[in-house]
């Protein structure tokens, strides 16, 4: 566990503290101890923040007010875990290859974009997957939360999937795993009793390259990594390496990403996703 004091002997005013020391207690272990330093008061970020970029808000006026979340009346709670099913089915139907089940996440004529599909209806995309999964391609996700934004008369909703996707490779000779932490966002509509998606995009929040054998490390082209955007670097280069696939380099990111492309598309989502739930029309 963690040991924080509660003051620092060396500094006469806690809200002046510019260093602290941590303890890290391990049992049946010597106490081990460091140091952090540059520690800022809440009043001195303040003060400075004013220098600093906005890498903690959301775009303005992108937040669904009318739409419900947490709680609300158990009817759209149950809608939502419908919408919950079907956004986990994504990893959980197509790395296990029941094709008939992914599609029922889909309305007809739907769309998704993924790094190395782009734009595509999602017929298309299953059978792309297909054909690649022959080719040797070997595609996985592992899934870590949902959340979901529906309107009250339960006819539309944004659905938030947080995931990893995970993708093996060999380069240079050694097998890799290129894992990226994205966010899915699910646009998703019901018409009569059934709901499902009309398009289905991600955030890709940040990427590694992991060799399998830790004393197999493949040599990788600095430069060309640093091509692609942050949130998915490792990925596409991995794909473009590959696949013979070319990745599009503005790919929706992090809100760290403000100011490149992919912190535009970061931002577009976002007001695309509430306009969905105040009813407009969206081009998808």
């Amino acid at each position: 566990m963690f040991h924080l004091p509660q003051s620092n002997p060396r500094s006469s005013h806690f809200d002046q503290i510019d260093r602290f020391d941590i303890k890290l207690l391990v049992p049946h272990q010597p106490v081990l101890s460091f140091g952090l330093a540059d520690i800022w008061t809440l009043r001195e970020h303040k003060n400075w923040k004013g220098n600093m970029p906005d890498l903690h808000s959301l775009p303005a006026g992108s937040r669904p007010e009318t739409a419900i979340r947490n709680n609300g009346p158990e009817n759209l709670v149950i809608e939502r875990l419908k919408l919950r099913e079907l956004a986990e089915g994504w990893p959980c139907y197509r790395d296990a290859c029941e094709w008939e089940n992914f599609k029922s996440i889909f309305h007809p004529d739907a769309y998704v974009y993924t790094t190395w599909s782009g734009r595509i209806l999602a017929d298309d995309f299953m059978e792309s997957s297909k054909i690649g999964m022959d080719k040797g391609a070997f595609i996985m996700h592992r899934c870590h939360g949902v959340t979901t934004d529906i309107t009250p008369d339960a006819t539309r909703a944004v659905t938030k999937m947080k995931a990893t996707i995970t993708q093996r490779f060999t380069i240079d000779g050694c097998e890799v795993d290129a894992e990226a932490d994205c966010r899915f966002i699910f646009f998703f509509e019901k018409v009569g009793d059934k709901w499902g998606a009309r398009f289905v995009r991600h955030w890709y929040e940040k990427d590694k390259i992991i060799p399998v054998n830790p004393n197999k490390v493949p040599k990788i082209d600095e430069a060309k990594l640093e091509e692609y955007p942050q949130g998915y670097k490792g990925l596409a280069y991995c794909q473009e390496l590959t696949m013979g696939v070319s990745v599009s380099r503005d790919m929706p990111g992090h809100r760290r990403d403000a100011g490149t492309k992919s912190g535009e598309k970061h931002d577009l989502l976002y007001l695309q996703a509430k306009d969905w739930l105040d009813g407009k029309v969206l081009e998808f």
